[in-house]
């Protein structure tokens, strides 16, 4: 059968509209609510204005890229235990690795089967309220 239902609160944070859209089409069908913002700063408002359960972000955004934005949020106590998934085709493995490493951040490329998409944010989801992240 289909995906797991996603009874959350998604921000998509994604400059390109068509993706972003497709990502909205797909977490909306599984259940999800969503909001979308076109760029890094957007994305940190909408944190606060949506109060998401889980954020996807693309890395290249303009203004603040995606990275940014995850060290941001994991900067902000309230926000340490927001999981979070980069969605990109960037090639900055280094940067990746590193917010990665941080912990509730998972990386994916742009164009994997959705169903891995949707998985990895259950098990996001699932490890986010499970065990405390260290201080």
């Amino acid at each position: 059968m289909g995906s797991q239902r996603l009874d959350e609160r998604v921000l998509i944070i994604e400059d390109d509209a068509d993706y972003a859209r497709y990502l909205e089409i797909r977490l909306q069908h599984d259940g999800a609510q969503t909001w979308i913002a076109a760029s890094g700063e957007q994305g940190l408002d909408a944190v606060n204005d949506f109060q998401p359960t889980v954020v996807i972000t693309d890395v290249g955004l303009p203004g603040i890229d995606g990275l940014t934005v995850v060290r941001r949020l994991r900067a902000d106590p309230r926000r340490r235990r927001l999981p979070i998934l980069i969605l990109s085709s960037a090639d900055r493995n280094d940067e990746i690795a590193e917010v990665v490493g941080i912990g509730l951040v998972w990386y994916l490329r742009k164009g994997c089967d959705w169903h891995v998409a949707s998985r990895t944010i259950h098990n996001l989801l699932a490890k986010a309220r499970e065990v405390p992240l260290a201080s």
